[in-house]
């Protein structure tokens, strides 16, 4: 039976769709401007059961002051409407950078169980090659796939910082702080400062308090007193001394120490780098004071155990690093609560005089979001511009996120400029078919403009939220 609804429940929900335009500080009946109005949306684009990709395409360019309109792109993942999961990956090599498309098509070697869809994940910076070593990436901030951490996280003052985990199909966003210790076979332990990275050279922030800088473009710091662990998917020989030539710590010969799956030591040395770490083992190099404690405390077929802890800050807990969780890193939440956070700054790296007045300013980073929706569905974010960079200051990003037509609730920055990609799997059983990339490339290689290669992808793909196994 169809039941009507009563004038007074109608003119209550209109009254209701109304409120969610106007906000409570402008005064009755003073709407406030959807960031959205002047953007078309196109047709949601079926990529597979409960995957829908969204084009929005700006139209009022005298407003943005471009010359050129923008694209704001939306994947959202209905769990409900398919076998679906959300995870992170490191593709290839956890040590190395790689194009969002070619991280995906590393997830499995199935066609048919190609991720439906992903963005470039967390923040990174390229290490030097030095020491005759490629460059390699470094995460910035929490880092983990499948509860294996890539990196640890920034200190801020024992604040930590944003990141989100995933875990069975869901993000939630929070504050992260890691613990790590090396325990030996006498029961000693020691702080392990960090993983996959050069000793003696923190990228982007201070991991601790004696961490110092030595550059601020980019960011760059040092400490000369170091244990670093390399997991078995580093993918990389461990880096050799003087591997960045500008910072005097990194050339300090070490100690390094080879550790099998069982946590037993299977080789114990002076000096440092040019190892590839076992199936399932660890490689530990110390410089300065934490080669001196390897030096002292381990030799040939001792036991040792490789504490990690990762700390949600906000809720006072430790988050299980098991095979259910990943992390992808951030400096800033966009949303909370549909809430544009206090601290989120309006940064941008990237600016340019706007095409109209040829005067104003206008940012031209590029973005990618992760986030839930109303329904409590995860989506995946990018804005850019039709065949180039463009995307907008931090917190106009966010404002657009905010918008009521998007239902969008929590959202987190990813990795943004040129870093920004996102890839859909062609709609089809065809395993022949590749996917698509719907984002421009930015970066110049051997004369050719490419996609930035990127330390991390977060993707959706066949699964039951992130517990199905990997072929």
């Amino acid at each position: 039976m169809t039941r009507k609804l009563r004038p007074w429940v109608a003119m209550a929900a209109a009254l209701g769709a109304a409120l969610t335009l106007t906000s409570p500080a402008s005064g009755a009946g003073q709407a406030v401007t959807d960031p959205l109005a002047t953007w078309a949306k196109g047709d949601a684009v079926t990529v597979a059961p409960g995957v829908t990709h969204t084009v929005w395409t700006e139209t009022d360019l005298t407003a943005g002051n471009r010359a050129k309109a923008r694209k704001l792109q939306i994947v959202e993942i209905n769990p409900t409407a398919g076998s679906l999961t959300l995870e992170s990956t490191v593709g290839t090599e956890g040590g190395s950078a790689e194009q969002v498309s070619d991280q995906l098509a590393a997830v499995t070697s199935v066609p048919l169980r190609h991720p439906y869809a992903g963005v470039n994940g967390g923040l990174f910076q390229r290490e030097p090659a030095g020491a005759g070593v490629e460059k390699t990436a470094a995460h910035t901030g929490v880092s983990a796939t499948d509860g294996v951490l890539h990196s640890s996280s920034c200190w801020n003052d024992d604040k930590g910082t944003t990141g989100a985990v995933i875990q069975y199909g869901i993000p939630y966003i929070t504050k992260l702080l890691t613990d790590m210790k090396l325990i030996g076979p006498s029961g000693e332990d020691i702080r392990i400062d960090d993983v996959n990275r050069t000793p003696g050279r923190p990228p982007h922030c201070a991991r601790d308090s004696e961490d110092e800088e030595v550059s601020k473009s980019p960011p760059v710091f040092t400490d000369a007193d170091e244990i670093v662990v390399f997991t078995d998917d580093y993918g990389l020989p461990t880096p050799k001394p003087k591997t960045d030539p500008l910072v005097a710590a990194t050339a300090d010969a070490g100690f390094e120490v080879v550790v099998d799956a069982h946590g037993v030591v299977t080789r114990a040395r002076e000096g440092r780098g040019g190892t590839e770490v076992p199936e399932g083992g660890r490689i530990i190099q110390g410089i300065g004071a934490g080669a001196q404690w390897l030096r002292e405390r381990l030799v040939l077929d001792d036991r040792v155990t490789i504490d990690q802890k990762l700390r949600d800050v906000t809720l006072g807990r430790n988050i299980p690093l098991d095979d259910s969780v990943d992390v992808v890193s951030s400096f800033h939440q966009l949303l909370g609560h549909s809430v544009i956070p206090d601290e989120l700054p309006n940064s941008c790296s990237g600016t340019e005089k706007g095409a109209v007045d040829g005067t104003k300013l206008i940012c031209t980073d590029s973005r990618t979001a992760l986030g839930t929706n109303s329904q409590g569905h995860p989506v995946l974010v990018t804005l850019t511009g039709q065949d180039n960079e463009d995307g907008d200051y931090l917190r106009s990003f966010a404002a657009l996120l905010d918008s009521p037509l998007l239902g969008i609730v929590d959202a987190l920055n990813l990795d943004g400029g040129g870093s920004t990609a996102l890839v859909t799997k062609v709609p089809s059983a065809d395993p022949t078919k590749t996917a698509t990339i719907h984002t421009p490339p930015t970066d110049l290689e051997d004369g050719k403009l490419v996609h930035r290669k990127v330390a991390d992808s977060v993707y959706t793909g066949v699964g039951g939220y992130g517990l199905y196994a990997k072929p």
